[in-house]
């Protein structure tokens, strides 16, 4: 009878263990049923991986920045939640990390390509923009004009849509001599080929032009494949909720233009490359920039020191007695009405010239219109500060008489030079102006600009490397390559 008892009092135990096991799962089934996009709204928060880059992200001034960076940002703003930013230093680890409690990742984001491996392996947001492949190798050394002439190992970052190029290359011929090797990041990659320790690599076309201006001996041998996709990756599952909105969000960027700003922001001045002028600019850097580097940042104001540096290298290449055939003179190329404007008594004094060059780029900062975004106002100024702010009026007023954004510089640099043709200029308040001629000094001084910011960025790691190995660095060409090495 106790036996039987025993056996009745287990026989309720575990029916009530049971009925408690259903009720707690059917609460977390309860949970659960939540689509993905519903527990980010409701956490509040969008985690995100990426890879720390120019392209992607990176802290400048202690505030976020990249062009990925820029775009999630709006994506979390347009969801309504906080954006989470978690940041990794190798494609590779970025790939490799699974989502936990404390960091649910949503999506992947660092200029990513689409390929086939990766459909079987992600769901993927539409493409943002496109980049090609290239083959690159170091000027100087052999350059091959085809597969056929590959016979150096190519390297390529671990992970990588390149690292699945070469794999793919190598079962479909056989017979060419090719071998790959892998490093954990662009970055090295590309340190090492410009040192000449490695002879070719695998890019983008993106990355190849952002990094030209630290590395210049980097080049473009021949293209591998054209308009690659480039995505966002998510969890590949039968929840669309967060696929949906991406897939809207990007419409609206599309329909508003602001997608074409943020290219246009950190793409739209690196079409083209100058290896002299490169060359030239990163020995001056070493050798001139050190002598006014304390002027450029007493005077800048409420400008960043390293673009007025940029703008008195691209007027002046940093010679305080600099003189063109127009009349202009300094470091910062002043008129002499100018210099008057602005209190100079002598345009050949570097600290004079810079002053002044200084407050009349902010002036002229300051005199546009709020129509125009911050970020943009810079491009606008320099403009101006080239061909005069009368004839940059002129070139607006024409962008909107054709129908395109007078507040763009995507659409206003494409105008300018409109006002060197009769059949335009004839019809504007000022006439003719050397449109060309501004068009390419904005974008060499955004060029000089980046690279100046980039050196910044580098220092203090380098410093930290140079100490860790007990020697002293005395040029910023010496923190770059330390930088590279790390």
């Amino acid at each position: 009878m106790q036996t039987f008892l025993a056996r009745l009092q287990l026989f309720f135990k575990l029916g009530l263990i049971i009925i408690l096991s259903l009720v707690v799962s059917g609460c977390m089934q309860e949970q659960d049923s939540r689509t993905q996009l519903e527990k980010i709204k409701a956490a509040k928060e969008l985690h995100v991986k990426t890879i720390y880059g120019p392209a992607n992200y990176y802290i400048e001034g202690n505030k976020p920045a990249g062009l990925e960076y820029e775009l999630l940002k709006q994506f979390s703003d347009y969801l309504g939640v906080e954006l989470i930013i978690h940041p990794y230093h190798s494609l590779k680890t970025m790939l490799e990390a699974n989502s936990t409690k404390d960091k649910p990742f949503a999506l992947s984001a660092a200029g990513l390509t689409r390929t086939k491996k990766r459909l079987t392996e992600y769901r993927m947001g539409p493409s943002y923009y496109e980049v090609k492949q290239l083959l690159i190798y170091r000027k100087g050394s052999l350059r091959p004009r085809n597969l056929q002439q590959i016979v150096d190992p190519i390297y390529v970052v671990k992970s990588s849509s390149h690292e699945e190029y070469v794999q793919k290359l190598q079962r479909k011929h056989p017979e060419l001599n090719i071998t790959y090797k892998t490093f954990p990041d662009e970055e090295i990659l590309f340190s090492n080929l410009e040192a000449g320790n490695i002879k070719l690599a695998i890019a983008d076309d993106t990355s190849l032009s952002q990094h030209q201006y630290y590395y210049p001996h980097l080049n473009k041998a021949f293209i591998l494949d054209n308009e690659l996709d480039i995505v966002w990756l998510m969890d590949k599952n039968d929840d669309d909720s967060l696929a949906n909105a991406v897939l809207a969000f990007f419409t609206l960027q599309q329909v508003s233009g602001k997608m074409e700003q943020l290219q246009e922001k950190y793409f739209g001045h690196i079409d083209t490359f100058d290896f002299v002028d490169t060359r030239t600019f990163l020995r001056r850097v070493d050798s001139q920039l050190p002598k006014y580097e304390a002027l450029f940042r007493q005077y800048a104001g409420q400008l960043d020191w390293r673009l007025l540096a940029a703008v008195s290298y691209q007027e002046s290449h940093w010679n305080p007695k600099a003189k063109s055939p127009t009349g202009v003179r300094g470091m910062m190329m002043l008129t002499w009405p100018t210099a008057r404007e602005f209190g100079v008594t002598s345009r050949i004094d570097a600290e004079q010239s810079v002053r002044a060059g200084s407050a009349y780029l902010a002036k002229l900062i300051n005199r546009l219109p709020d129509t125009i975004s911050e970020h943009e106002k810079p491009w606008f100024a320099l403009a101006a500060y080239n061909i005069g702010y009368s004839h940059l009026i002129d070139a607006r007023k024409i962008t909107a008489k054709l129908g395109g954004n007078e507040n763009s510089w995507t659409e206003v640099k494409d105008i300018i030079p409109l006002l060197q043709q009769r059949k335009w200029h004839q019809y504007t308040r000022f006439g003719y102006a050397r449109g060309n001629e501004a068009i390419k000094y904005v974008s060499n001084i955004r060029k000089y600009y980046d690279s100046l910011r980039w050196f910044d960025e580098q220092i203090n790691l380098s410093e930290q490397v140079a100490r860790d190995v007990g020697f002293k660095l005395s040029t910023r060409t010496e923190l770059r390559l330390v930088a590279g090495d790390r």
